[in-house]
Formats: C-alpha cells, sequence, structure tokens
C-alpha cells in the first residue's frame, strides 16, 4: 500500500533520531562553551526575516534559492539562509549605541532550496561567532584559532584549516587579467574550486604569456608560511602586496595560540559569499567532501546595514561535524540503561536508578508485567538491559553488578 501523501517530508529535511538527537545537542553544547570562554555572548535572530536584509547586497547566493513567502503587509519575507546578515541588522539597530568590538555568537537551523540532484540539506544548523569592530590581524588570527578550538572540542580529529586572502586575488586579477567580466568568471571558478574551468579560461582569455603563468600559479599556491615569498614574486601591485604582509602577520599570531599545526595557506582560496573583503578560511575533515566550517573578514558589509565597522567570523557546519564523527566512530554512544521492573520491585529498582543517575549514567526505569519476559524483547542495541525479578537483580554486566552492590551496601539494601 502506497504511503499517502500527507506523511512525507519535504526534500531536503530529515527527522534527526535518537541517539542522533542528542549527540548533535552535545556537540552543539561543546562548541558553545568554547565561544563562552572566548568571550563570546550568545544571540537568537529571528527564525524568518525580510528579503530586503538579504537583498541589499549581503547574500551572495541566488535568490531562488531562498524560502518566501508574503506577510499580510505585502512584504516578502525569507527563512534565513545565512547569520551574518542578520546579526549585522541587529549590531546596526539594536546595539548601534553598544562600544564596538562586539563579539556575538550563535546556534541556529539555516534553509536553503536546493536542486534535485545536490545531495545537500535544505535545513542544517550552523554554529558560529562574529567579531565586529576589529580590523586588526589579531582578531582574525582570533576566529581562526576559535575554529580549530571549538572543532577539537566536538571531536573533530585530522582537520585542516586553509588560509586565504581576497583582496590578494582582487589585486593580482587586476594587475593581470584587463577585462573585468574575465575577473568575475575566475573568481567564480576558484569559489566553487572548479580548477578546470579555471584553467580553461586563463588559457582561452589570457594573451600575455608572463599572465598566464602567473595566474596558472595561483590554484598551487598552498603550504606553510613560506609560500607567502613565492606568491610576492608573482605581482607588483601595491593592494596584492599588502594582503600577503595581512597574512603573514596573521600566521606569527595564529603560532602564539598553538594552532598552526592544524593549518596551511591556500592563496586560491574563495568563498562563496561575495562580502569576504579579506583573510578568509575552510576547515577540511577526513572522509567527509564538504568543509565542516568557513569564514573570514567582511569590512564592508556593516555599512550596508548604516553602521561601518569593520568584522571578521565563522560558522561551523553542525551536520558535517556529526558525519564525520560518525565515520570516525560509527553507532557509539553513551551507555543508556534500561531498568525492567514490576510493581512489587518499585524499592529497590527507583532508588538504584536515582543512584546511577547521580554517577552520570542515562538510565530509563520501566514497569511492566514481566520484566524477564519483556526484556527478551527487541530493542534499540545502544539500551544495556538491567531486569529485577522478586527483589533481585537479574544482570550479567560486571559494571551493573558492581553498582548495585555499592549502593546495597550504602543503603542497607
Amino acid at each position: 500500500m502506497q504511503k499517502p501523501i500527507l506523511f512525507e517530508k519535504p526534500r531536503g529535511v530529515r527527522d534527526v533520531l535518537p541517539p542522533l538527537a542528542a549527540r548533535k545537542r552535545e556537540v552543539e553544547k561543546q562548541i558553545a562553551k568554547v565561544f563562552t570562554r572566548w568571550g563570546f555572548e550568545e544571540i537568537t535572530t529571528p527564525t524568518f526575516e525580510y528579503a530586503e536584509t538579504f537583498l541589499n547586497g549581503a547574500y551572495r547566493e541566488d535568490e531562488d534559492q531562498m524560502f518566501k513567502f508574503i506577510e499580510r503587509s505585502g512584504k516578502t519575507v525569507v527563512l534565513r539562509p545565512d547569520m551574518t546578515a542578520p546579526i549585522a541588522r541587529v549590531v546596526s539597530s539594536l546595539l548601534k549605541e553598544h562600544p564596538l568590538p562586539i563579539r556575538l555568537s550563535y546556534n541556529a537551523s539555516i534553509f536553503r532550496q536546493q536542486e534535485n540532484n545536490a545531495g545537500r540539506d535544505a535545513e542544517f544548523t550552523q554554529s558560529g561567532v562574529e567579531l565586529i569592530g576589529d580590523a586588526s590581524p589579531d582578531a582574525d588570527a582570533e576566529v581562526i584559532a576559535l575554529a580549530c578550538t571549538a572543532l577539537t572540542a566536538a571531536g573533530v580529529n585530522g582537520f585542516r584549516i586553509a588560509i586565504g586572502q581576497v583582496a590578494y586575488l582582487e589585486g593580482l586579477f587586476t594587475e593581470h587579467v584587463a577585462d573585468e567580466h574575465v575577473r568575475a568568471r575566475l573568481s567564480v571558478a576558484l569559489a566553487q574550486k572548479d580548477f578546470v574551468s579555471y584553467e580553461r579560461t586563463v588559457n582561452a582569455e589570457i594573451a600575455d604569456d608572463e599572465s598566464r603563468t602567473v595566474l596558472l600559479t595561483v590554484p598551487r599556491l598552498r603550504g606553510n608560511v613560506e609560500i607567502l615569498e613565492q606568491a610576492r614574486q608573482l605581482t607588483q601591485n601595491e593592494k596584492a602586496l599588502a594582503a600577503l604582509d595581512n597574512l603573514e602577520t596573521i600566521w606569527k599570531v595564529l603560532v602564539l595560540h598553538n594552532v598552526e599545526n592544524y593549518l596551511q595557506l591556500d592563496l586560491g582560496l574563495l568563498l562563496g559569499q561575495h562580502y569576504y573583503s579579506g583573510a578568509v578560511f575552510e576547515g577540511y575533515a577526513p572522509n567527509i567532501g564538504f568543509p565542516v566550517c568557513s569564514g573570514g573578514r567582511y569590512d564592508e558589509l556593516l555599512g550596508k546595514f548604516g553602521r561601518a565597522a569593520a568584522a571578521t567570523g565563522f560558522m561551523i557546519g553542525v551536520e558535517r561535524v556529526l558525519e564525520v564523527l560518525e565515520k570516525e566512530l560509527p553507532g557509539t554512544t553513551k551507555e543508556h540503561f534500561l531498568v525492567y521492573y514490576d510493581e512489587a520491585d518499585r524499592y529497590p529498582v527507583i532508588g538504584f536508578a536515582v543512584f546511577l543517575r547521580s554517577k552520570q549514567f542515562i538510565v530509563t526505569a520501566q514497569r511492566c508485567e514481566d520484566p524477564v519476559a519483556t526484556a527478551a524483547q527487541p530493542r534499540a542495541k545502544y539500551f544495556t538491559p538491567i531486569v529485577f525479578k522478586n527483589g533481585k537483580l537479574i544482570s550479567k554486566d560486571k559494571l551493573v553488578q558492581a553498582m548495585f552492590t555499592d549502593f546495597s551496601h550504602m543503603f542497607s539494601i
């Protein structure tokens, strides 16, 4: 029998079942703890906003990616496709008298319509920070080091953070590419990591041999701080050279944060959002095809909301972190005891359950008519059954036996 369409979910959304929902909440909790320790205060903004919040240049992606509806006033409202723009709106309005710098953090659902074959969620969760009002390279280094610390706290191993500089590429392209439309095509190709299209465009559109050689070198400018000297040899553009000096200072500050082992420079790195204006970065983890975090400097965005200020920040994709963790430790979850008992055994069962919870175990006490028969029925694999019958513990688990012995001695059971 075909399932009624009433019970189908919209494309791109999903239910998060136990125990994954608990694991997701724990990841969010650990990330939030790190943000708090670094002095970032949590903010929440509405799930939906007026479309103008994103269509004033704050959001680059196609307008068709937004979930839109019309409110009674006739104005177009959208489910938020991004958190940076709403926070910029708040900082420029409700917090306009608040002195800079401002450090804000968030954990929020994001909504973007996807192509049918995109393989991505239409609703997903991001945890992130925005540092507003500090133009120094120390602020860039702070958010990159914070991203490293947060990913570590979430349990991600073996990740790498790639750092680039938008201004370097802008200066380099201005110097070597005369046609503005060609510069735009090259930028899009790098943002999409379509290096085949990038090279094809360079070979087809750049006539000068020296410029063509320089541009074809860009995607290979990866490594540690020594790569900056090679990058300097490719340009005489003042903007590009200043951007490289900026990256060198950021790297030196990151060394002080003791996170350089997680880092590499990637001077061909660009991100999809066009408001980025300086240092940008992406985090990659093993066995996953998408970045687990991304961010960077966006000094021009706040001005679109009426309060010009330098800013930098990043987001972590919570579902992507969960995917990494599941591939590292598939099916792992904190031990959950399920205690079966009948009415006659309320005591000592409930007291034992309280005792186990005080030891930080997860415990469910389930009354039933026949504890032995009920415990033999199928159940979720992450439950460890404990059975009480006629006042006696029935369990072969040595940890459970030891804990019950301690409980019995303590309360003279």
